[in-house]
This record gives C-alpha cells, sequence and structure tokens, in this order.
C-alpha cells in the first residue's frame, strides 16, 4: 500500500462523512449541537484533520483540535463534547499548548493495517510541527462492548500475562507512549425517546431499567414512564510526551 496523508487544508473538497458512519454505531450519532462545533472545528482547524488516502481513496480519517491545558489532571476537558467546545471556543488562541486527537476512523477494508498507529504517529508530528507541548487523547477501549457489566474502572486497568494493557486500543496508545491519566465516565451523553432507541437498536424495551446493547460500553438506562432512554459513553484521557522532533 502507498498510502499518503493529507489535511483537509490540502483537500478541502474532502467527503468524510461515509467512513464516519461506517466506524460509529447508530446511536452515537452526534446530535445537533455537537456537530455545530464539529462543523467548527474543521472550518477552523482544517490543517489539524488528517485524511489517509489510498490513490483518491480515503482509508482513514484523523480529528484533532488545538486546546489550552495547564497539564493538570483536574482541568481536562470534562467529556468529548466539551473538547470540541473549549478548543472552538477558545478567547486567547496565543495560549493553545495542547493537541486533543477526538476521532480517528480506519475504512473497513484496511482495518488491521497499522493505519491507527500511523494516524497517532502523524498527529504526534503535527503537534511538534506547531509547537505544541502535550498531546492527550480520549480514547474509547475497543474491547469494553465485551464486558459491559464491568466497572469502567476495572477493565481500564486489567493486564494481559505480558503485564501490558488488556484492551487493544489502550495498549495501542501505550506502546506509542501514551499513558493513562483519568477516565471521562461521561465522554458523550445519548439520550432519546423509547422509539428513538428502539430504531437505534432494532431491540424492544417492555420496562424501565438497564439494558445491555450491541455496540455500548455499559447498559442504557430506559424510563418508560418519561418515554426516555439515556447513555453515558466512557473514555480515558491518556497522553503523550511529545519530544520536539519533527
Amino acid at each position: 500500500m502507498n498510502i499518503k496523508v493529507y489535511t483537509l487544508k490540502d483537500v478541502p473538497e474532502m467527503k468524510t462523512g461515509a467512513i464516519m458512519k461506517d466506524a460509529w454505531v447508530k446511536f452515537m450519532t452526534p446530535d445537533k449541537d455537537t456537530m455545530k462545533y464539529w462543523a467548527e472545528m474543521r472550518k477552523l482547524f482544517p490543517e489539524y484533520q488528517l485524511c489517509l488516502l489510498d490513490g483518491d481513496k480515503l482509508v482513514g480519517l484523523g480529528n484533532s483540535i488545538p486546546l489550552t491545558w495547564t497539564g493538570k489532571e483536574e482541568d481536562l476537558p470534562p467529556s468529548w463534547t466539551d473538547t470540541l467546545i473549549q478548543g472552538v471556543e477558545n478567547k486567547e488562541p496565543d495560549s493553545v499548548n495542547t493537541l486533543s486527537a477526538v476521532n480517528i476512523a480506519i475504512h473497513a477494508d484496511y482495518q488491521k493495517s497499522g493505519l491507527s498507529q500511523r494516524l497517532i504517529s502523524e498527529f504526534k508530528k503535527l503537534a511538534n510541527k506547531k509547537g505544541l507541548e502535550k498531546m492527550i487523547v480520549p480514547v474509547r477501549p475497543s474491547f469494553k462492548v465485551d464486558y459491559p457489566l464491568t466497572p469502567f474502572d476495572n477493565y481500564v486497568h486489567w493486564k494481559r500475562e505480558d503485564n501490558t494493557p488488556f484492551d487493544p486500543w489502550i495498549r495501542t496508545h501505550w506502546k506509542l507512549g501514551a499513558k493513562i491519566v483519568r477516565p471521562i465516565y461521561k465522554a458523550f451523553t445519548v439520550t432519546g425517546t423509547i422509539k428513538d432507541w428502539e430504531e437505534w437498536t432494532s431491540m424492544r424495551f417492555p420496562e424501565s431499567g438497564r439494558y445491555v446493547i450491541k455496540g455500548a460500553l455499559q447498559p442504557i438506562q430506559i424510563d418508560r414512564e418519561n418515554d426516555f432512554g439515556i447513555y453515558d459513553d466512557p473514555n480515558l484521557w491518556m497522553e503523550y510526551q511529545l519530544t520536539g522532533e519533527q
């Protein structure tokens, strides 16, 4: 494969909707307010949006946003959505010192080809090129969907026999030099009516309570009396130490 990296500044007409749709389960579609900030991020920071192309075919997408962060754990954005908001609404752009990756999506035909690692490496190069001091990533553990009833705090610290992180996506970041900082218990919150959730999941919810659904890292909560369902998607903040090399 001869995969080349471009930014949305290089290829502003690049259509990325299809690869995003394939990468995320149906119920994880952002709401209108979140999409507004997503669109603003792409408009304000096109050079921070990375595209991997195999010829003319988009095979990988990496989205990121520059932030101002003190380096203190308690000052990290409280959610994935807040990461977008803080980057877009930064009133002091000269104070930016941190790159936050916010999405990595790989085309289904190119899974397990090392492209996720390629994008992480490209993010690090970008951060160094921009003179940023830190790089952070809200990591969504890939195997947590198989253990929806396990407490998130327990799962993210599971180890394999070789003492490496159990989860493959956490392990990928760990091998590339990232360290765990703290959980984001409500990285992305999804709300909807009972009808919405039944459409999103192809399931029925006859009574109120907690339900395990495909693609969720933990159960959703259904309230039939108020015609309401809610799901909080947990992530894990991980931080990379930048070397200053480009």
